[in-house]
């Protein structure tokens, strides 16, 4: 039988309740069987037996506990020692309860396992838990904290390390001197200066942070609702449904944060976000890597589940005829052009027929002119591969590249990626909150979430590097609440392992790790190894849960079998050992109760706590949870001045309508030639709205007309 160590009992100990009432029962029986002994007992202070249990009626009554407690006062007899013996006996036993909880602790074994859970002075290493440094600390657990400054994380933790060795030192003679310090005398301060500033030198821990917990354990409010409370770096913030932004994002404004949204799950209400925005370096030059990069990212979170094998041909294809055009818009294309609207406008343009593939279509006569200009652009090679392909397969790749880029036709796609106001490059600027808000069930606008994290730490890792030369001034902290519905980032495991130099750090939030291996087949191990903390908020996943047992490690326990015999001749043997046992198995990790976590964080023994209550924290006022609509004022639930509504504050700025004339333009005798002038009619003369008619453009020729069907609105002559 082996006792049972795992996961610290949080429940109240009955046991140790039943062996303190058995101890102050006993105690007094104990005295007073002392007082009887030291009654019956002869002239020279020996024991008699017989006549002590012949007298147990006379002196073991209540009426001579008195007597007996002045025996032990005054006397030096058997009162006294058994007295003695009883106070002994129920300390250990309540000590034992309560220190080894029936467990012998044992020195750190190989053999066995050296595991066990963390303590409050481990703790204070990582954490500044001064009132005055509280917001310094990233929110693991309602007693464990991460200092986000490095600087006093190191000072903590040398300050730990100089304890450990003054208590080490102690004993020694103070005098002592090195025996190999030859030549050049070096004084005491030279040494100690030079040890320390030696202690600094030291890998220290990152900000990155898987975080695990099942549907119902609390991601949102045990942990990211805190962490927004801090109110210390800029932060980028996946936001299932928009629930965060609308409870925080008011607090976030009071404390001088910018508020950003991008909103997917309702693009009417929405920062503007073009990925051709973030192509150009710091230098203002276009990054090739960046495009190639771009349509990977779009190739990769548009991919239909279940395609592979031979679909890697025309994902291929795809991909050539994407960077043509891309690369083609980008060479030639205004600004208002760039974007992937206008990808789609130029396929609109491709043409290929069967048996005629020598005929021109427009788009080929575009790059026929590009390649007269540039022989070398990378549009006009790419497109020259693309054309390699026989007319029937070209046709193939055309209609699967129209149908990837099918979700731009839809005018809220299109007024959404049509130019860029949300300004990315700026996060690390100054405190910025970014919500990047995506819908909880559908993920089909989600390849736009994936483009725009990875443009994100390419442009950030290009700001820090070019323009801050290493270290962004405010640090910038990525919360991917529901990670696994944002889609693919490529590289992701690269950016976890550099991006702490750049003051950048990334909180993954998952609600198993079968959801990582899911998205990252190949390389989901290199995340976690990538993140220095740790925390499971608890779920039911088994391979999980098996994954953080062994994370966990083994401790050393107790074994005490007991081999009985029964019969005429019975016996039984008694063998006590130690052995090896998971500090908390599956089981007990699947029953492990709501209100606890478990926080792992690199260099130091797991710790098994209480996750952060939401409600303590000094600042939780702020979110307007306990705000309750006045009826007598006429107020409803609506009128919330602590929620940030994205229908009032955010809009989506709509595209703008370009109109090509230029077929129209007399380049003869300006003087000579007609012009006409046009303007947009929005209402009457008196102000009043007019409702479409064939009249009011009835003046305007039928070309330019054909032209204007295209926009939205009425026109007429000047």
């Amino acid at each position: 039988m082996a006792s049972n160590m795992g996961i610290p009992e949080k429940k109240t100990d009955t046991l140790l309740y039943i062996i303190i009432v058995c101890c102050i029962i006993a105690f007094p029986v104990i005295v007073l069987a002392g007082y009887t002994l030291e009654m019956t007992a002869d002239k020279n202070g020996n024991i008699q037996a017989f006549e002590a249990i012949g007298s147990i009626g006379e002196y073991m009554v209540p009426g001579n506990l008195g007597k007996a407690f002045q025996a032990v006062i005054s006397g030096n007899g058997m009162t006294r020692n058994a007295c003695v013996f009883g106070l002994f006996g129920s300390m250990i036993s309540i000590m034992y309860r309560l220190v080894g909880n029936g467990k012998r602790y044992h020195r750190k074994g190989v053999e066995h396992g050296s595991a066990r859970w963390g303590n409050r002075q481990e703790k204070e290493i990582i954490a500044d838990t001064t009132r005055a440094g509280f917001y310094n600390n990233v929110i693991c657990a309602s007693d464990v904290f991460l200092v986000l400054d490095r600087k006093v994380r190191e000072q903590n933790e040398a300050a730990e390390e100089a304890k450990s060795k003054k208590k080490k030192s102690k004993g020694k003679p103070k005098n002592s001197k090195p025996s190999n310090l030859t030549g050049t005398e070096i004084s005491i301060k030279d040494v100690t200066s030079a040890s320390r500033e030696a202690e600094k030198i030291k890998p220290m821990l990152n900000l990155n942070m898987i975080i695990l917990g099942g549907s119902g354990t609390g991601k949102s409010r045990f942990f990211v609702k805190p962490n927004l409370l801090q109110c210390n770096t800029s932060f980028v913030v996946t936001d299932p449904s928009g629930e965060l932004v609308e409870s925080c994002g008011k607090m976030l404004e009071q404390h001088g944060y910018e508020i950003r949204v991008f909103n997917l799950n309702d693009m009417k209400h929405s920062s503007n976000y073009n990925p051709f925005h973030y192509l150009r370096d710091s230098t203002g030059e276009v990054n090739s890597n960046n495009v190639i990069k771009m349509i990977n990212v779009f190739m990769t979170n548009t991919k239909v589940e279940g395609m592979s094998g031979g679909d890697q041909f025309w994902d291929d294809a795809t991909r050539l005829l994407l960077s043509s055009l891309c690369f083609l818009l980008i060479e030639t294309g205004t600004e208002e052009e760039q974007n992937f609207a206008g990808v789609l406008d130029l396929i609109h343009k491709a043409k290929v027929v069967e048996g005629k593939e020598e005929e021109k279509s427009e788009l080929d006569l575009m790059f026929d002119k590009r390649k007269e200009a540039a022989p070398k652009a990378l549009s006009v090679q790419y497109y020259e591969e693309f054309k390699q392909a026989a007319g029937k397969t070209m046709q193939s790749i055309l209609i699967s590249t129209t149908t990837k880029l099918q979700y731009f036709k839809l005018e809220n796609v299109r007024n959404l990626t049509f130019m860029d106001n949300i300004s990315l490059e700026t996060m690390g600027d100054k405190k910025v909150a970014l919500f990047i808000v995506i819908p909880s069930t559908d993920t089909t606008y989600n390849f736009l979430a994936a483009m725009m994290y990875t443009q994100l730490f390419d442009t950030l890792y290009d700001r820090a590097i070019n323009f801050y030369h290493g270290r962004l001034p405010v640090h910038v902290r990525f919360i991917c609440d529901e990670f696994a519905n944002v889609g693919k980032i490529p590289y992701f495991e690269k950016v976890l392992a550099t991006c702490r130099k750049f003051e950048i750090s990334a909180q993954v939030i998952l609600q198993n790790l079968s959801q990582l291996k899911r998205m990252y087949e190949k390389s989901w191990e290199e995340l976690p190894g990538n993140c220095d903390t740790l925390i499971y908020l608890g779920g039911k996943d088994q391979f999980t849960n098996e994954y953080l047992s062994k994370e966990l490690g083994k401790e050393t326990i107790d074994q005490l079998s007991i081999n009985q015999t029964k019969g005429k001749q019975g016996s039984s043997s008694y063998n006590n050992a130690i052995m090896g046992r998971e500090l908390a198995t599956i089981d007990e990790l699947t029953t492990m109760d709501n209100n606890n976590c478990i926080v792992m964080v690199r260099g130091l023994y797991p710790f098994f706590t209480n996750k952060f209550n939401l409600s303590e924290h000094p600042r939780y006022a702020e979110l307007g949870e306990g705000w309750k609509p006045d009826a007598e004022k006429g107020e409803t639930a609506s009128d919330n001045p602590y929620v940030y509504y994205l229908d009032r504050y955010v809009d989506t700025q709509p595209e703008t309508e370009f109109i090509d004339f230029s077929e129209f333009i007399d380049t003869g005798d300006t003087e000579s030639a007609d012009t006409i002038r046009l303007r947009f009619v929005t209402a009457d003369d008196n102000g009043a709205e007019i409702e479409q008619t064939e009249s009011i453009m009835s003046d305007i020729p039928a070309e330019i007309q054909k032209l204007l069907e295209h926009c939205t609105g009425l026109y007429n002559v000047a």
